[in-house]
C-alpha cells in the first residue's frame, strides 16, 4: 500500500510540473494545443502508471465486462437460443467497437479513473476514522 502512494505521488509531482511547463508557454495557440494533447494523453499515462496495481487491473477488467456487455449478451443468447440473429447482432456490435477511432477504451480508462479515485476517497476516510 506504501509503495502505491508513493507511485501516486510521484505521477502527481511529474503531473504538476507538466501543467506548470505548458502554462508557461508564452504563445497561446501553442499553449492550447499543448492543453489538448494533454489531455487527450493523461487517461493513457494514468492507465500505463496504475495498471502495475493489482486493484486497478481488476477494476479496469470489471469495467470493461460491463461496458462490452452488449457484445457478449447476444453471444450468450445465441448459444442459449441458436438463433442466428443474435450472432449477426453481437458481431456486428463487436465489429463497430473493435473499429479504431471509437471511445470504447476511452470510456473503460475514463470510468476506471472515477472508480479508483471513489476507492482511493474512501480509503483515505477510513484511515482518518483508524
Amino acid at each position: 500500500m506504501n509503495k502505491f502512494k508513493e507511485i501516486e505521488q510521484q505521477f502527481n509531482e511529474r503531473q504538476a510540473i507538466a501543467k506548470k511547463q505548458i502554462k508557461d508557454e508564452p504563445k497561446r495557440l501553442k499553449r492550447f494545443i499543448k492543453w489538448i494533447a494533454y489531455w487527450f494523453i493523461f487517461p493513457w499515462k494514468w492507465l500505463f502508471v496504475n495498471i502495475r496495481d493489482f486493484r486497478t487491473f481488476i477494476i479496469f477488467g470489471c469495467v470493461f465486462l460491463v461496458m462490452s456487455c452488449e457484445v457478449w449478451v447476444p453471444y450468450i443468447i445465441y448459444f442459449i437460443t441458436n438463433d442466428i440473429w443474435w450472432l449477426g447482432i453481437g458481431t456486428a456490435c463487436w465489429t463497430f467497437w473493435a473499429l479504431p477511432g471509437t471511445p470504447f477504451l476511452v470510456i473503460c480508462i475514463t470510468l476506471t479513473i472515477i472508480i479508483k479515485g471513489l476507492f482511493n476517497k474512501l480509503l483515505r476516510k477510513h484511515e482518518k476514522w483508524n
